[in-house]
């Protein structure tokens, strides 16, 4: 087939609303591929290989009621097995797990604080249910099966992951007969966050709730608080326990006698020493030395069997114990003294110990022997020779390239806490530790450190070993780390010099990093840390750098998560341009973008974009403490994310219809929503747990509110009515009867003691809480009556209608105090201060007043639809938004700067500025833009400005201007609109040439190619041909059932092409006005134009052979599309390749393209250019 193009290289394309989201790509592999687990956490993982396990005959009445416990059909679901540090907890849950294994399905968890996930429960459940798939392919379907329809799963709340990837997975299996499954955790306690530890002792009760499968959970830690008081709150029958320490010592020193005599039975075997050796005794002052710790006759043994004279080190061993006061000296110090005496120079060594080991023992994670040497710049051999020296305390694998451990946490207590002359100084190492972090991010991190081909290349799409190999473990730690560093150090003045300068340096090549290592909400939380510091030493320019290296990882966070590189393209590019970050990086700009767009001057107050709901937002609030916001969505979903960071926390399901209202009780404890599926539901924040239903609504719920004291909850119906819950109970208390139409919001007053409504029956009822009596009904409005909220002192109460007012009542004696207009108000909110209030309409825009005076202070516009909802946080400092541009966005209210719109028409909103057309002339030196407003501008594509407007259409059309066309002389513009016109004009001077009509809205114009031709669409089902030199009418083509949406000629000039909502597009001789043919379409036909050989017609439906005149569209696409265009609506494209992503916005409501030039048209008013070199990318 001969290559074909469409367009040329002016081409225009109009596109829906400004919505989508970052363009995951499709990926072919195992969902279970996806399943993320914790390294080294299983029993049988590479890490726990060379572990000890329970010497045969030692623990045997322990084992024995262990095994019976997991054997028994009646038994309590979990085992908690407790001790003190060195008791040997780790060594018996070893044990039980590869006992149990024998006919039992074991899956384990080993946690083991400082070893990565090891030491949290980010990867807790999806470790367990990797395990589990494994061991039953039944279960690895339904795995698949979940995870394909939510891929991040893993991500969710604990309660989530093991709902979604344990519970219902295990309850959905076809069992013929009970099995059981054996969960073992050990340490628990080395869990490093108390609410996690608390979360899992509250779910695993949980597996109870299994009826074909008997699920056992043996556990072990250290008795901390934390899980004793998760304990504590269990029921008696769901777990037993048994305190290692508490077991006589007579028994635990049996089992150390013959640990002991093991060990040396080994010893014996490669070591040339006499055969009585060690003897009775001195087994027994070992034994007397150690009990009850297990980790003190370990640390002896691994001591000697690696010297060459074990005998006399025994003998030394022994003899110094006198000299130590504690069991944590007598274990660790006796060793370390020893290896000391051994030194030719003790000074050296002790150096080399506090660099090396005092190193290890702060690592947030382990690292490996190779990158410890290149982290502190030692030699490796050097590094390997000290570690080789210690292995009685250090787990030292053969592999120099496998991480380093301590065998065990007491040792690095032991260091930290002692006055020995190895003890280590903590702070000194963290400062340590943190220039060596540093110094390893300036010499190794750059722009595109993996060497991407593409800037749009998605992380998920990048091989793992690359990132490694590119990111090597020092680099890794570094990154994620200094900072955890940083905050460590006592004396900070010299080192956050030195992190200043090299965040000046490499802020863009860090984020980079820390992208690719999928951990940029990290970003975020270190920027704080350091925020805090530089507020501490009053540092001015260190402060302006922070906030804004914080405003851009806000604003960016979402894309440079998902696309890395768009760090150095849609990061610096849509950034301010007094951003500090754009205005010291602006070279890591890629070159092949080479005209940049106006932006704005400085940060709005708009410091995040929420995207991820798929459904229009109808509801937003705030957590009492501030760190959570729950949105609430037509998708059927609530959402709650982290305001600090902006990430997703977890994501509520089971709602059946749309989630209309969102509201947090007081204490935060419980979140309500309200539903178009008639019920309101009640779930813990924290876990995301459904606590109760609430049903008995007749319609769907619009809104929810909790009384002050938090006993109550009232429901707002669409049945007319509001309910009163006794959320005590869960049961109905009242119902307020009396509004004649729906009810759409409700409020309690401070004190507790009225209810407000507001309903479409254009009123507000006051009721008295204590008797259900109304107390007054305020008629002042004209129209429905959306939102009602009491000022925190109760004086005021501020109403929000569709008669386009915001009015002020004094709810005692219902008095109107003010009405403020000119604004299309649709739902208020008073500041915690009372200070503001916030009102929100269908333009688009949050407008901010002063409830005293009734000014306006502020205004915020960003959204692209209407605004739906708002709500202060607590501390008044961030206001949030939600849209029908499904977005939530985050406002900084101490920014103090009104935010106007770039035509000064604030009051109207993305309504009426929104640019609905774009073209450029045939000489690509001017762009013409048609808007909602009626009028068309006139900009010059180089320097983005703008030359002219030309007013004449009428404004408050359907859609304003629809459609613009240049000659193909470039002589003339027409401009076409709702207004039932068609405008000639004059480009060069902007003078009106000719005014055209139809009956009805003109809906697209264009040119013939050869000038003698304009023809016109529209509302009025026809198409009408104007000779555009004389403005008079040459024909009416009539044929179309229904409105006419565009129109095309052929290069030729001799075919016209329409497209119509009666789903067909027709070919008519625009000579004659004679049909030629027409074509069925699946769709509305709102784009069509010809090939540039006039042989294809191109149309949102499909592309058309014109000469075969087949009814059916071809499914390939010819070649020679344009080169720059806009993909999905968020992702400029070069030759069909991502290489932009567009922020929301920067998302066009129109566009078009001249050769390498892209303008594009905003809901906002503004046209944007970027220019790119075609041979670069």
């Amino acid at each position: 087939m001969d290559s074909t193009t469409f367009g040329g290289s002016n081409y225009g394309i109009q596109v829906g609303t400004n919505s989508g989201t970052i363009n995951q790509l499709s990926n072919h592999t195992d969902p279970l591929d996806k399943l993320p687990a914790a390294l080294g956490a299983e029993l049988n993982s590479y890490e726990n290989q060379h572990e000890d396990e329970c010497l045969s005959g030692t623990r045997i009445d322990l084992l024995h009621n262990i095994a019976e416990w997991a054997a028994s059909t009646h038994g309590k679901c979990i085992f908690w097995l407790n001790g003190m540090a060195g008791t040997g907890k780790s060594t018996i849950s070893r044990t039980v797990a590869r006992s149990l294994k024998k006919d039992k399905l074991v899956v384990s968890f080993f946690f083991k604080r400082g070893e990565g996930d090891r030491g949290n429960a980010t990867k807790f459940f999806p470790t367990i249910a990797r395990q589990l798939a494994f061991c039953i392919p039944d279960l690895a379907a339904k795995l698949r099966e979940a995870l394909s329809i939510d891929p991040d799963i893993p991500t969710r709340s604990l309660r989530e992951q093991l709902n979604n990837l344990i519970l219902r997975p295990l309850q959905s299996l076809e069992q013929t007969s009970p099995q059981i499954i054996v969960l073992v955790i050990d340490a628990l306690d080395e869990c490093d966050n108390d609410n996690d530890i608390r979360y899992i002792l509250q779910l695993l009760p949980r597996v109870q709730e299994l009826r074909t499968i008997r699920f056992r959970v043996f556990l072990t830690s250290r008795p901390e608080l934390a899980i004793r008081f998760g304990f504590a709150n269990m029921e008696n029958h769901e777990h037993q326990d048994l305190a290692l320490h508490e077991i006589p010592d007579e028994v635990t020193a049996k089992d150390i006698s013959l640990f002991l005599e093991d060990r040396f039975k080994r010893i014996h075997d490669v070591k040339n020493v006499p055969v009585n050796w060690p003897g009775a005794d001195v087994i027994q002052t070992l034994v007397k030395i150690s009990t009850p710790l297990f980790i003190s006759a370990a640390t002896v043994c691994r001591f000697i069997e690696v010297k060459l004279d074990p005998v006399k080190c025994l003998a030394d061993l022994i003899n110094d114990q006198a000299n130590y006061a504690t069991r944590m000296e007598k274990t660790y110090l006796p060793v370390l003294m020893r290896l000391l005496r051994d030194q030719e120079d003790e000074e050296e060594l002790l150096q080399l110990f506090h660099q090396v080991i005092g190193l290890i023992i702060v690592l947030a994670i382990p690292l490996s022997a190779n990158a410890l040497a290149r982290l502190l710049k030692l030699d490796a051999a050097v590094v390997m020779n000290l570690l080789d020296q210690f292995q009685s305390v250090l787990s030292l694998p053969s592999d120099q390239n496998i991480p380093v451990r301590i065998f065990h946490l007491s040792f690095r207590d032991f260091l930290l806490q002692t006055g020995s002359r190895f003890s280590v100084d903590e702070k000194h190492i963290h400062k340590e530790t943190t220039i060596h972090c540093l110094t390893t991010m300036w010499t190794q991190l750059k722009n595109n450190i993996c060497n991407l081909e593409s800037y749009a290349t998605n992380r998920t799409e990048i091989d793992s070993a690359l990132i490694s190999q590119c990111l090597q473990p020092e680099l890794y730690y570094s990154c994620r780390y200094w900072v955890y560093h940083l905050e460590q150090c006592t004396d900070q003045t010299q080192i956050v010099s030195l992190a200043f300068m090299f965040l000046e340096e490499h802020f863009l090549h860090w984020v980079e990093a820390m992208s690719l290592l999928g951990v940029i909400s990290e970003v975020i939380r270190m920027i704080d840390v350091l925020q805090n510091m530089a507020q501490d030493s009053y540092d001015s320019p260190r402060i302006a750098f922070l906030h804004d290296a914080k405003r851009f990882v806000l604003k960016n966070q979402q894309v440079i998560n998902e696309v890395p590189l768009q760090l150095y393209c849609a990061g610096l590019v849509f950034t301010p341009m007094a951003s500090i970050i754009r205005q010291k990086f602006q070279t890591e700009l890629p070159a092949w973008i080479c005209l940049l767009p106006q932006v704005e001057k400085e940060w709005s107050a708009e410091l995040q974009t929420l995207e991820g709901h798929s459904g229009c937002i109808k509801s937003v609030a705030f957590s009492p403490d501030g760190r959570l916001l729950a949105s609430a969505s037509e998708d059927c979903t609530v959402r709650l994310w982290d305001t600090a960071t902006g990430a997703l926390q977890q994501t509520l399901k089971g709602h059946e219809s749309g989630v209309s209202s969102v509201a947090f009780s007081p204490d935060g404890w419980l979140l309500a929503s309200a539903s178009h599926d008639c019920t309101v539901r009640l779930w813990d924040p924290t876990t995301g747990a459904l606590q109760k239903t609430l049903k008995g609504h007749e319609n769907g719920v619009s809104s929810v509110a909790f009384s002050p004291d938090g006993w109550l909850l009232a429901s707002a119906s669409y049945d007319w009515t509001v309910w009163l819950w006794d959320l005590a109970t869960g049961t109905l208390q009242r119902i307020l009867d009396g509004h004649s139409w729906p009810v759409s919001s409700v409020a309690f007053s401070p004190n507790g003691g009225l209810l407000a409504s507001a309903s479409y029956d254009c009123t507000i009822r006051l009721w008295d809480l204590t008797t259900g009596a109304l107390q007054q009904t305020l008629n002042s409005h004209s129209g429905t009556v959306s939102s009602v909220a009491f000022s925190p002192d109760g004086w005021l109460l501020a109403s929000a209608s569709h008669d386009c007012t915001v009015r002020l009542w004094d709810p005692t004696t219902g008095a109107l105090q003010q009405t403020f207009n000119s604004h299309s108000g649709i739902l208020v909110a008073f500041s915690p201060d009372g200070w503001l209030l916030a009102s929100a309409s269908h333009n688009g825009t949050v407008q901010l007043w002063d409830p005293a005076t009734g000014t306006l202070q502020q205004a915020l516009d960003g959204h692209s639809s209407r605004v739906t909802s708002v709500a202060f946080s607590p501390d008044g400092w961030l206001l949030a938004s939600t849209s029908d541009d499904c977005t939530v966005r985050l406002w900084d209210l101490t920014t103090g700067a009104l935010q106007q719109a770039l035509d000064g028409q604030l009051s109207t909103g993305w309504l009426s500025r929104a640019v609905k057309s774009v073209v450029f002339s045939p000489d690509g030196r001017l762009l013409a833009s048609g808007s909602r407003d009626g009028t068309v501008r006139l900009w010059d594509p180089a320097t983005g400005t703008l030359q002219q407007t030309l007013k004449g259409h009428k404004n408050g059309g359907k859609n304003g201007v629809t459609s613009l066309a240049f000659s193909s002389d470039g002589q003339l513009l027409a401009s076409a609109s709702d207004d039932c016109t068609i405008r000639l004009w004059d480009p060069a001077t902007g003078t009106l040439q000719q005014t055209l009509g139809h009956k009805g809205g003109v809906t697209s114009v264009a040119f013939s190619p050869d000038g003698r031709l304009l023809a016109s669409a529209s509302r009025d089902d026809t198409v009408r041909l104007w000779d555009p030199a004389t403005g008079v009418l040459q024909r009416t083509l009539e044929g179309h059932m229904d409105e006419v949406e565009s129109v095309a000629f052929s290069p030729d000039s001799r075919l016209l092409a329409s497209g119509s909502q009666d789903e067909t597009v027709r070919l008519w001789d625009p000579a004659t006005g004679t049909l030629q043919w027409h074509y069925a379409v699946d769709t509305i036909a709102t784009k069509i134009e010809f090939s540039h050989d006039g042989s294809y017609l191109k149309t949102n439906s499909g592309i058309f052979h014109v000469q075969s005149k087949r009814n059916t569209p071809m499914l390939d696409l010819p070649q020679g599309s344009p080169q720059v265009s806009i993909h999905q609506n968020n992702w400029i494209t070069l030759r069909n390749k991502n290489i932009v992503w567009l922020p929301p916005e920067y998302r066009p409501t129109c566009f078009t393209a001249y050769d390498s030039v892209l303008a594009i048209g905003h809901s906002s008013g503004r046209v944007s250019f970027m220019g790119f070199q075609l041979n670069n990318e």
